[in-house]
């Protein structure tokens, strides 16, 4: 589909809101809506039990809303989804951006994962970010008994915590220590009535290269190398790490570089096998023979190169991954990367032999 229609210079920019029932999603829609005066939206809604956005104020700010009521798009990609993107294309020249809002009830991977897997629509297309509401007044109860509230909060880029009003300092902490543990690399922003307080949130640009390669740096949660890998395999399971949820975050950083065929195929085959715990990873590689770093992201089985910046005459290569999932084991994890070298140094013994 939309073969027959001409390309646009620039891709429509995509942001995607997400967020359990209640937490602000379609009051977060309106902000932006009226804090942009000069950007003509394209708004397709997709939630259940709530009021939508206000027609009058759609009609004066020149934007267009696709509400969808075909059951959730999140769940199975409907017709009526389609459709609207169908007419977003038709519309591109009249269109500067277009705004997702996901049902409450269920995590959106499927819809990113849509514009990034789907050729087609990657022409037309391209995702800025993933913005999740958190209702700080029900966000801890929410996340102990909803896997899907989880999920949410671990694929999102920005995730604002909303209604900070009813909630004390100690319960935000906690909050946000929370979050962190889930999903280290999105950033957060306090708020209540889901005010943007200034966050620019249609300029993050999340799934660009630079930010990929900006928020792979930042993480902090990491196997300092291959060695440590070893060595915690032979501590008791019961003496790591516990996170306080079963989705969070597992880094690795390396010396050693890639082989960029071997990463492919290590790669394809480990998110194919893990696609329902594997949520999002993103990495800063050294692959040999090459002067950039190779700025990696993958959600779902979809994942995609990039080149980064330059590496520095004087600089020391190394190769950071990060993986955000659910029961995340790093050390059969760090045990299968080991593996990767060793298939590389062994190709590479036979190269030089």
């Amino acid at each position: 589909m939309y073969e027959g229609y001409k390309i646009s210079k620039e891709r429509i920019p995509v942001t995607i809101i997400t967020g359990f029932l209640g937490s602000g999603k379609t009051t977060l829609l309106k902000n932006i809506i009226r804090k942009n005066h000069n950007t003509r939206f394209a708004i397709i809604e997709n939630e259940f039990g709530e009021m939508g956005i206000d027609g009058e104020l759609v009609s004066a700010e020149n934007s267009s809303v696709y509400e969808l009521t075909n059951g959730c798009i999140c769940c199975s990609l409907s017709r009526d989804f389609y459709n609207s993107l169908q007419i977003i294309v038709e519309k591109q020249n009249d269109i500067d951006h277009l705004l997702i809002e996901t049902t409450g009830i269920a995590d959106p991977m499927s819809v990113i994962d849509l514009f990034i897997s789907n050729n087609t629509l990657e022409k037309y297309f391209q995702v800025n970010s993933v913005i999740c509401l958190a209702d700080a007044s029900s966000l801890e109860n929410t996340l102990e008994s909803e896997v899907d509230s989880r999920k949410q909060i671990a694929l999102s880029d920005l995730i604002i915590i909303n209604k900070v009003d009813k909630a004390s300092d100690s319960q935000l902490e906690n909050l946000k220590d929370t979050i962190t543990d889930i999903n280290p690399m999105a950033e957060i922003v306090e708020t209540s009535y889901a005010q943007t307080n200034g966050t620019p949130l249609l300029q993050t640009h999340a799934y660009s290269s630079s930010h990929i390669e900006k928020t792979t740096k930042s993480f902090r949660n990491i196997n300092v190398s291959l060695h440590e890998v070893a060595r915690s395999a032979n501590i008791p399971a019961e003496d790591r790490k516990n996170h306080r949820h079963d989705i969070h975050a597992e880094g690795f950083i390396f010396d050693e570089c890639f082989d960029q065929e071997l990463f492919n195929i290590w790669m394809s085959s480990y998110l194919y096998f893990n696609q329902a715990t594997l949520y999002r990873v993103k990495g800063i590689l050294n692959f040999r023979d090459k002067d950039k770093r190779s700025i990696f992201q993958a959600v779902k089985g979809s994942y995609l190169f990039e080149d980064g910046t330059d590496w520095k005459d004087d600089e020391t290569r190394y190769s950071k991954i990060v993986f955000i999932g659910k029961s995340i084991d790093r050390v059969e994890l760090g045990k299968s990367l080991q593996k990767l070298f060793q298939s590389f140094n062994n190709k590479s013994k036979r190269r030089s032999a």
